[in-house]
């Protein structure tokens, strides 16, 4: 630079112009890179939202219509997220090819600016998706998804009731159950000894069908029928109390009569079932280095530990009977010697096989005694998952009567059936002894139990095989959400530089050319996603997810050195 006579150039007096051109060039891409992005944003929310794209996700049959507005008021925010990096993409392709497409660029490059750096605008629209869309997808979506699922979960009654009110069946275990009519009842108006903080449904006019192998076993009617909603951290759990039975035994061709059967707490499945994906960052990070701690992990476990809490029972049962010909049980207020002519054991699931069975109970009534043809023994969870019921069944001929009436009053009731009253589980001192020493934690280290029934020894290797596939998964949606926000950094810049070399102004050859980054990139997620679900495929599915994040930025490189002159 050529200077009059006596004057000096001070230094960095020469950049002033050109850094002031670079703000203003920066600050100008911004703002059409915004404008575009948040259009786009906004078009493609309303589409995927009001298309129920992202509603499938959550479905929530029978919810009510209040309940249904807050859903997809929490569902525009995730929409949001989900396309931030498809609107980013198109935005950064639209602005920078309208600009090549107007001349922009040449007249940027014929100025002497480096146009590698007029980048920098689409690469840090490309970092800000990237937090977003990673904070999101570890910590906003699974709060949301949580209060969904609260909103389920409390209404569950109310789902229930619309059910019966499109006269569906209630599927309850082995029960399907139907009502001419259901209501909500106050818990004040029930027996006092049932919990005021559970909710009850009354219904009239019931009939049910109880099914086992998907063949009819007994079908009958009920007066009333009382459904206990119980809220717990997992699942709703739910028992059913039927009043004034009539019940017909299509497998024996017996009629009879019973003043109410209880059926056992199950736990109902949530329209939103709680899955991996739903889980926030430092949920799976915990999962993955104690997996016991995972709702999934615990509901296996618990239903490992009452097969062995059942295998535990019968084997008492069997030594009883095999060493004195019979066994007792003992609870608050009542207990029993049920005495069997044969305790031989089932080789599929260790279950005593009894029969010709006399039963003293004794209680605060007095002394009663009991004989049938079989008898079955069973172990029931309750709402209290520590602290299950021994229920016992005697089957066919069932006879009862009471020893020591006085004369002229003895007289006995036949009956095709009887269940005895419940016994805690945990009241049986060598049973609790035995349940408390069984340790879960070995299952998830590989242990196996040696001496299992086929049944348990099954169980045990389908749990085994189970927690094996969630630690993938866990491991594998834990990357997946990595990887994936990572490359919109790359996918950003490389539409931008597409579009400056293609020079597409046009909204369709936009389009076009951002879908050619999207595709390899969401190809790549979707299959190490699905392969982290196998475990032999665990470290290939991370080797495709942060493969396909690499390539992508060294194709970015390659494309914006090769053929985007400075």
């Amino acid at each position: 630079m050529l200077l009059p006579a006596g004057r000096r150039l001070r230094q960095g007096q020469g950049r002033r112009p050109i850094s002031s051109m670079m703000r203003t060039l920066h600050l100008y891409l911004a703002r059409e890179l915004l404008k575009a992005f948040g259009l786009t944003a906004i078009a493609l929310t309303l589409l995927v939202v009001l298309g129920g794209g992202v509603a499938n996700i959550f479905k929530g049959e029978g919810i009510g219509a209040m309940d249904v507005l807050k859903v997809f008021a929490f569902l525009t925010p995730v929409a949001i997220t989900l396309i931030l990096p498809v609107a980013a993409l198109f935005s950064a392709a639209i602005t920078y090819g309208r600009s090549a497409a107007d001349n922009e660029i040449t007249a940027c490059r014929a100025a002497g600016i480096n146009i590698h750096r007029l980048l920098l605008s689409a690469g840090l629209l490309g970092l800000l998706v990237t937090i977003i869309t990673y904070w999101a997808w570890n910590y906003m979506i699974p709060g949301l998804s949580r209060q969904i699922e609260e909103i389920t979960r409390r209404d569950l009654p109310g789902i229930v009731v619309q059910q019966f009110q499109r006269a569906k069946p209630l599927i309850f275990g082995r029960h399907r159950i139907m009502a001419s009519r259901c209501e909500l009842v106050d818990p004040s108006r029930m027996a006092s000894d049932r919990p005021q903080d559970h909710t009850y449904l009354l219904l009239t006019g019931v009939s049910f069908v109880e099914m086992e192998d998907e063949e009819i076993m007994r079908y009958g009617t009920a007066d009333a029928t009382v459904i206990d909603f119980h809220r717990s951290e997992g699942l709703p759990r739910v028992s059913a109390d039927l009043q004034g039975v009539h019940v017909y035994d299509a497998a024996r061709g017996q009629y009879y009569d019973l003043a109410h059967q209880s059926l056992p707490p199950i736990e109902i499945p949530l329209p939103m079932k709680r899955k991996t994906k739903f889980e926030d960052l430092g949920s799976l990070l915990t999962y993955l280095r104690h997996p016991e701690e995972s709702p999934e992990v615990v509901g296996w476990l618990y239903g490992i530990k009452k097969e062995m809490m059942t295998l535990y029972l019968y084997q008492y049962v069997i030594e009883g009977l095999q060493s004195d010909g019979y066994f007792r049980l003992s609870g608050p207020g009542v207990s029993y010697e049920i005495h069997s002519k044969e305790g031989s054991r089932d080789p599929d699931d260790g279950r005593p096989i009894m029969r010709v069975i006399r039963v003293v109970e004794k209680g605060p009534e007095g002394t009663f005694i009991y004989t049938a043809d079989t008898a079955t023994i069973e172990v029931r969870s309750t709402f209290d998952r520590e602290r299950p019921v021994i229920l016992i069944e005697l089957i066919d001929n069932v006879e009862v009567s009471k020893q020591g009436a006085p004369a002229g009053e003895e007289r006995s009731v036949r009956k095709p059936k009887e269940s005895l009253k419940p016994i805690q589980y945990m009241d049986q001192e060598l049973l609790r002894r035995q349940a408390e020493a069984f340790d879960t934690r070995g299952l998830l280290r590989g242990e196996t139990i040696p001496g299992l029934p086929r049944k348990q020894e099954r169980q045990v290797e389908k749990f085994q095989e189970f927690a094996l596939a969630y630690r993938a998964e866990v491991n594998g949606e834990i990357h997946f959400r990595a990887s994936y926000a990572l490359t919109s950094i790359a996918v950003v810049v490389m539409g931008a530089v597409l579009g400056i070399i293609v020079r597409g102004g046009q909204v369709l050859t936009a389009f076009g050319i951002s879908c050619i980054p999207s595709l390899f990139v969401v190809l790549c997620s979707i299959v190490g996603r699905n392969l982290a679900d196998k475990p032999e495929y665990a470290f290939v599915s991370l080797g495709v997810m942060w493969g396909g994040t690499a390539m992508i930025y060294l194709a970015t490189g390659f494309i914006t050195l090769r053929f985007l002159k400075q």
